[in-house]
């Protein structure tokens, strides 16, 4: 564990921090953006690797053993989670390959590469965290699970319902592995590659990273310089945020392009938001699901589902189905949409408030996906020849993919576009004559104190010498 003080560029407002030794139950926030620097309670890859092993073993518990059966009008269906992948196959191959890459095949990869690195000497390779960090994105088992018990709930009011050793095993899979997911971050299997903080070394606290030709790697996380980089300065001498883009810089570690933003962000967003409006249409005008009753197949989109959930009182389901399905797809499509205005020509008072609003956005960006999994459990269970058969609809697919665009969408956007906005009249407002940030969420007397403002002028300028200062005694390598 982390015994010294250590610098760290945030991914938020890209501001250099200084971090205390680490002390367990102490979590760090960022002074200027409020975001998460460092968990109070950090975990070592051998303990990670661990419950790794309890977590594969549960999943292949769950895979073998019987899930769940149900029974009605003398009719009883068994299930196990291999059922999934048989039935998909034969009828949906498109939703068997989502749900498997989803729910078993990128957690198992997780597992797999934490184990093989502690147990068995595996060498990071630049592949190797590549492909951590794609199942680190896309691990829905949490979100599979929920949908299971939604499942579960609707199934209640159709017919009797027991479950096995295999669902039990699943739920203790889920818990191991949403602990992993929380704990295994894709950027502690990159530090193994190449350490992220060799240029920090010489940075400055209390400036941002910009200001110190510092690029922050959004892959990998790596921090790293740019040579010879521009600065550049208006008619009253100030410097501007016209040297934000200078063309694209390979990462040394990933070799993925940055800049020190993110390259045609709003380009790239706009695309994905529009992608993803385009499937919304019809992903809510066609059937998601299709009931076969006795001979008879009746359709049902996202908005029929829920009101039948209500007209049968389960006032709960149907409202995690709505918000699911209905509220946060356009909801994220909205607020990335703000932010986008909010970084590019909206106010430049309070940011850390937008700020906020992106990790929320992020954070519930995959839940949307709980619809899809309902229709492929109850599609699995529900198959009793002749009396009832449900069905996945053609919407399905269409919701599927608009999920994943929208997620693609606020994983493109750069929220440190919201600070760069900001601050781009008074970048140097935010430093005290020790390099200190100054809190700005409300007026500042500091701000509007004309002899605080030209102390902090001065400051500000002192470290812009410094910097070019150390940019040549500290020259970055090509």
């Amino acid at each position: 564990m982390q015994k010294t003080k250590s610098k760290l560029l945030c991914r938020s407002c890209d501001l250099v921090v200084q971090l205390p030794p680490y002390k367990k139950g102490y979590s760090c926030i960022c002074p200027q953006c409020k975001s998460s620097l460092r968990s109070a309670n950090k975990v070592s890859l051998e303990n990670l690797a661990i419950v790794s092993i309890a977590s594969v073993i549960m999943l292949f518990t769950s895979l073998t053993l019987p899930f769940m059966s149900i029974s009605s009008y003398g009719i009883s269906q068994s299930m196990s989670l291999t059922t999934i992948v048989t039935i998909l196959r034969r009828d949906w191959s498109l939703l068997m390959y989502l749900c498997i890459l989803f729910t078993f095949l990128c957690p198992l990869v997780m597992h797999l590469i934490v184990i093989g690195i502690v147990f068995f000497k595996l060498t990071v390779t630049r592949r190797i965290a590549n492909i951590y960090s794609f199942c680190h994105l896309f691990c829905m088992v949490d979100v599979f699970i929920l949908g299971v018990i939604v499942s579960l709930v609707k199934l209640v009011a159709l017919a009797n319902v027991d479950f096995h050793s295999g669902f039990y095993s699943a739920i203790l899979f889920a818990m191991l592995m949403v602990w992993c997911y929380s704990k295994g971050s894709p950027y502690t299997i990159w530090n193994l590659l190449q350490r992220h903080d060799t240029e920090l070394k010489y940075a400055h606290i209390g400036m941002r990273g910009i200001d110190q030709g510092l690029i922050m790697c959004r892959h990998c996380g790596m921090v790293y310089k740019r040579k010879k980089r521009a600065l550049s300065k208006d008619s009253n001498q100030q410097y501007t945020d016209s040297y934000l883009y200078q063309g694209a810089v390979h990462c040394p570690r990933c070799n993925h392009a940055n800049d020190y933003r993110a390259i045609s962000c709003y380009q790239k967003t706009i695309a994905l938001l529009l992608s993803a409006v385009i499937i919304y249409v019809p992903s809510n005008i066609y059937p998601i699901m299709v009931t076969e009753y006795l001979g008879t197949a009746v359709g049902s989109n996202i908005i029929d589902g829920v009101i039948s959930l209500w007209g049968m009182n389960s006032y709960f389901v149907a409202m995690v189905i709505f918000i699911a399905s209905i509220c946060i797809p356009m909801l994220k499509i909205l607020c990335i949409l703000w932010l986008m205005y909010a970084s590019k020509y909206g106010f430049k008072r309070n940011p850390s408030k937008y700020n906020k609003l992106y990790r929320i956005v992020l954070f519930i960006g995959r839940w949307s996906m709980i619809d899809v999994f309902v229709v492929i459990i109850m599609s699995t269970v529900v198959r009793m020849s002749g009396l009832l058969t449900i069905s996945p609809g053609i919407a399905i697919v269409f919701f599927s993919f608009t999920v994943l665009l929208t997620m693609l969408a606020a994983e493109e956007y750069d929220e440190r576009l919201l600070w760069d906005h900001a601050l781009s009249t008074r970048s140097h407002t935010l430093l005290d004559e020790e390099g200190r940030v100054i809190n700005d969420d409300k007026d500042s007397d500091a701000i509007l104190n004309p002899n605080a403002k030209e102390l902090l002028v001065k400051n500000y300028e002192r470290l812009k010498g410094s910097v070019a200062k150390q940019d040549s005694e500290h020259p970055t390598e090509e």
